[in-house]
């Protein structure tokens, strides 16, 4: 994006001098001024805002430590049943599953239900 020059500039402010007039001028120029110290001050508390978070990150913490933090451990597990403890409980249950309907032959009519 192009900056504005001297020149452009100039011809903003001719243009508004013919557009609201030299009695209007002096209030136009107060607000916009006002506009910019008012994002100025909003800038600054930004700045200052997010400087202090980010030390407050940055600093160590002021409560003792006793080291580093512990790692998050599972619970312990059951020890795997031995290879022959299988065989004790029984085969595993299966599950019956019903047969396939028989295929129909080539040119028989196939019954909807």
């Amino acid at each position: 994006m192009p900056s504005l020059g001297p020149a452009e500039i100039l011809v903003i402010l001719v243009i508004a001098l013919l557009v609201f007039g030299p009695n209007k001028m002096p209030d136009i120029a107060k607000q916009v001024g006002k506009g910019f110290r008012e994002f100025k001050r909003v800038q600054q508390h930004l700045k200052s805002e997010l400087r202090d978070v980010v030390s407050e990150f940055d600093a160590p913490s002021s409560a003792p430590s006793t080291g580093p933090d512990p790692v998050p451990m599972l619970p312990p597990q059951d020890e795997p049943a031995p290879p022959g403890a299988a065989a004790e409980l029984g085969p595993a249950p299966t599950a019956e599953l019903p047969a396939p309907p028989p295929a129909a032959e080539p040119g028989t009519p196939v019954d909807p239900a």
